[in-house]
């Protein structure tokens, strides 16, 4: 869980740098060179509750709440339908875009599977082992 964490905690940092300085991406292109895309309006408060997600996040696992191992699921599931939905929106509509679309539709499932049996496994640092306990 300590992998886990140390993202969790590198995303809240990182978050909070892009709302202070209003940097959202960086891109580079050898034709083009750097490009840089800065948050417009009141967008950057968009980078403040991305932080205060991940650092919630980092917090409940490094306390943890049970609760965070259940969210943690319906986190994932949610995050792979709306995945598979921006799939079909951005490329659906694209000449063999729904080629893409039926791919992203069969192998995010899959690998949702992988990832939910991985945070399966963490059980034991949320609830800790009932052997141990008895």
């Amino acid at each position: 869980m300590r992998g886990w964490m140390t993202l969790f905690l590198l995303s809240t940092v990182l978050c909070i740098a892009s709302a202070l300085t209003g940097i959202q991406s960086f891109d580079y292109d050898s034709r083009t060179g750097m490009n840089i895309t800065y948050w417009r309006g009141n967008w950057r408060m968009l980078a403040l509750v991305y932080a205060a997600g991940s650092a919630l996040s980092f917090y409940g696992i490094y306390r943890r709440y049970p609760i965070v191992w259940k969210i943690g699921f319906v986190v994932l599931v949610c995050n792979a339908v709306f995945f598979v939905f921006m799939v079909w929106k951005s490329i659906g509509p694209q000449p063999l875009g729904w080629v893409v679309g039926t791919a992203a539709t069969v192998f995010v499932p899959l690998i949702v599977l992988y990832w939910a049996n991985h945070w399966r496994k963490q059980k034991e640092w949320f609830f800790g082992s009932s052997e141990k306990d008895g």
